[in-house]
């Protein structure tokens, strides 16, 4: 055994980091992380075997460095723009973000710039420790010191906070506690601690998303929901009042009681009356219970709720409002659209009058058969299947054509389909002609997107006859070569030899169709694209 003497900046040379401030404030954020002020040398026992292995070891480095190409260049990654930086850092966890700091000062630079802690990610592990528990095993357990020293350094830089919760809710009570707390003493007059100032001031957006389906993992089709409440709900409704400059708010699957859900707002509705923009209120209770408060919200332009949250009271409410942009959204824990009631066709011609400006999305997210309830008379600009086992039928293309064929942009289904229907299907079972239906029928419509089987004379129709589409996306798996329409008496010869040709390769029907919809890249998607697509990029809020 024998003492080795180590100078800290010939280690630090050695490694090409530069020397950090020894109490750097990040430092804090993790409490492995060692911070001192004195530069004394430190002395490390080695054993002689192990001393003599690492000689041989580095001289083996040595040489390979003399033999390395003279010409390689080494890159610059510490040297990389502050914009690019805050993006990468942005994307990596706290534990990652530290452990990236410690690579150089450019780095470590990087670590507080302002875009990287633009928002919050809040789950069971983060800023915890690992603690055993006889019952369950080890469970994350939030570590206060370095929750407090986190917010500490980078809380006056956080602009929006993500609550994404899975078993541990006692760990996101204490942090709403916490968190609150510290907006709490600067919102007094006098006598904040110098530390905290500033600390949650530039929060302008809060979603949280409660783990509602308690099912057993091993049946993801299962669904057990349970609500939240009590103590978590009363840490929320307090972390909402500190919120003052609070702009965006997103609350999902909550499932309230009636008496809970009818004041879950009035924090919010105190310290945000003027100042919220965006709001999202999805399954606040799992039965017919109207929200008065968001049409209460004076400056409020987007809107996102599910269909049992809102009534014509509502609905007399936000014709007299700012609100620009109302979503429907049903999700997989939403009840079925056959338990729950429409607005009444009044109400909604109410809101056509007086809002003339609002445009209504409906929106479908489910696992299963789900489809979307309709709302009569309603202004509504799109439609969004994102189930995978919902097929088109001519109840609800009829349907929707009928009421929604002078306002309807965006219409499909996105997500491939569970199971496939076979290219060699009869014209009679697919939806060929209810998709010209809804292309003839809706002038207005801008963006189709389809997933099912139709054939290549089906893509030149929609193409020909909607007026204003520019946005046609089709899976070229499920497309079939050839015309199988029986001819049309309004159709010319020439017209429907065009058609009988075009149709008979794919090559000439993309060729065809990009000109038709003046899109020169034009083409079919494979599944791996049609999987990556999606039209909420033509829903413009």
């Amino acid at each position: 055994m024998r003492n080795i003497h180590i100078e800290p900046s010939a280690v630090q040379c050695h490694l090409g980091v530069h020397p950090l401030p020894t109490s750097t404030p990040h430092s804090h954020c993790l409490p492995t992380a060692a911070s001192g002020t004195r530069q004394d040398a430190c002395y490390i026992e080695v054993d002689e075997d192990e001393a003599l292995e690492n000689d041989t070891v580095g001289q083996s480095d040595e040489n390979d460095s003399k033999n390395d190409d003279p010409d390689h260049g080494w890159t610059q990654w510490s040297n990389l723009p502050d914009h690019i930086l805050e993006r990468i850092f942005s994307h990596l966890t706290i534990k990652e973000r530290y452990y990236a700091s410690l690579t150089c000062y450019g780095w470590y630079r990087a670590f507080y710039l302002p875009h990287v802690w633009s928002n919050f990610l809040v789950e069971d592990a983060t800023l915890g420790r690992m603690r055993y528990n006889y019952y369950s095993g080890w469970q994350p357990v939030l570590d206060h010191s370095r929750l407090q020293s986190c917010l500490l350094s980078v809380g006056h830089l956080i602009r929006g906070l993500d609550f994404q919760p899975q078993v541990s809710f006692n760990n996101m009570f204490q942090f709403m506690s916490l968190i609150s707390w510290a907006m709490e003493q600067n919102a007094r007059t006098s006598g904040c601690p110098r530390e905290w100032v500033g600390c949650g001031s530039r929060i302008r957006s809060l979603n949280y998303l409660f783990p509602c389906n308690m099912a057993l993992s091993e049946d993801p089709e299962s669904i057990k929901l349970f609500g939240t409440g009590g103590q978590l709900l009363a840490a929320l409704k307090r972390l909402m009042l500190c919120l003052t400059n609070l702009q965006s708010l997103s609350l999902v699957d909550l499932f309230l009681e009636r008496y809970e859900a009818n004041h879950l707002l009035d924090e919010v509705l105190e310290s945000c009356c003027l100042v919220l923009r965006r709001l999202c209120l999805v399954n606040v209770t799992s039965h017919h219970c109207p929200i008065m408060h968001i049409g209460l919200f004076l400056n409020l332009q987007v809107l996102e709720v599910s269909p049992q949250s809102i009534d014509d009271d509502v609905l007399t409410l936000l014709a007299d409002s700012k609100v620009k942009h109302l979503t429907l959204l049903q999700n997989r824990y939403t009840p079925p659209a056959l338990a729950i009631s429409p607005c009444s066709a009044k109400a909604w011609l109410t809101v056509r009058r007086d809002n003339p400006k609002l445009r209504v999305h409906l929106r479908v997210e489910s696992a299963t058969n789900a489809v979307i309830l309709l709302q009569p008379e309603a202004p509504v600009a799109s439609m969004i299947y994102q189930t995978p086992k919902t097929m088109i039928t001519s109840d609800q293309m009829v349907a929707a054509v009928d009421a929604y064929k002078y306002t309807l942009t965006v219409y499909g289904h996105e997500q491939l389909p569970v199971v496939e229907s076979p290219p060699d299907g009869e014209f009679q079972e697919r939806p060929d002609s209810l998709l010209v239906l809804l292309a003839r029928s809706c002038p207005g419509l801008n963006a189709l997107m389809v997933r099912e089987c139709i054939s290549t004379a089906t893509i030149l129709l929609i193409a020909k006859s909607a007026q204003n589409l520019r946005h046609l996306y089709i899976n070229r798996a499920q497309v079939k070569l050839g015309c199988d329409w029986p001819r049309s008496p309004e159709w010319t010869d020439e017209f429907y030899h065009w058609l009988q040709t075009t149709s008979q390769t794919l090559e000439s029907t993309e060729r065809e169709v990009s000109r038709i919809l003046d899109h020169p890249y034009w083409h079919l998607l494979t599944e791996e694209q049609f999987q990556m697509a999606s039209l909420m990029r033509h829903v413009a809020f």
